[in-house]
């Protein structure tokens, strides 16, 4: 593939992305809710869950430094010491849902990235979460797979690159930042 047809391909596909307008409005209210936000993304996904964790703990709250009120952000893709320790132990899709069981409530808000739709511990971690009461926000590639049906809010683009998928997935990462700091101030 050329630069030009990759280019292109990625205009299509952002223009074909479609996502739940109420996933700007639930992370919004999540501060004053008091909702931890938790993240999960398995391979180059996990590489997005992390990156939308710093966006959303600082990049998303104007005057980070001064204000209190802050998003309250995990990755579930981070913590490489207990998620290998799950692996090993247990299974190697268990390692975020074993992850929730010692940190999310109730009401808590539950991000899933994967461009299939179809990992095992993704798909693990939306059932933990539904079971759970927990607000589930897939974010998915392809046909959206298990993750799509599983989750109540969801993001996805249509399409059968990974690559593609992930590029997408990162640009409404960002997207989601610059909504919730303008929102913040009033842009």
């Amino acid at each position: 593939m050329q630069w030009n047809e990759y280019k292109e391909k990625i205009i299509e596909s952002l223009n074909a992305f479609r996502f739940d307008e109420s996933i700007l409005r639930i992370l919004q209210d999540s501060i004053k809710k008091d909702q931890k936000i938790f993240i999960a993304g398995n391979g180059g996904s996990a590489s997005i869950a992390n990156h939308l964790l710093c966006d959303l703990s600082k990049g998303a709250n104007p005057q980070w430094k001064e204000n209190p009120n802050r998003y309250k952000v995990i990755s579930l893709s981070s913590n490489i010491s207990y998620i290998t320790a799950i692996a090993n132990d247990e299974s190697y899709a268990d390692i975020f849902k074993e992850q929730l069981i010692n940190l999310a409530q109730p009401n808590d808000i539950l991000i899933l990235i994967s461009s299939s739709g179809n990992s095992p511990n993704i798909v693990a971690a939306a059932e933990y979460a539904n079971k759970n009461g927990m607000i589930t926000i897939g974010i998915s590639g392809f046909s959206g797979g298990k993750l799509m049906k599983l989750c109540k809010y969801n993001a996805h683009i249509e399409g059968n690159m990974y690559e593609v998928a992930e590029d997408i997935h990162t640009i409404f990462a960002h997207f989601l930042a610059v909504w919730l700091r303008e929102t913040a101030t009033g842009k």
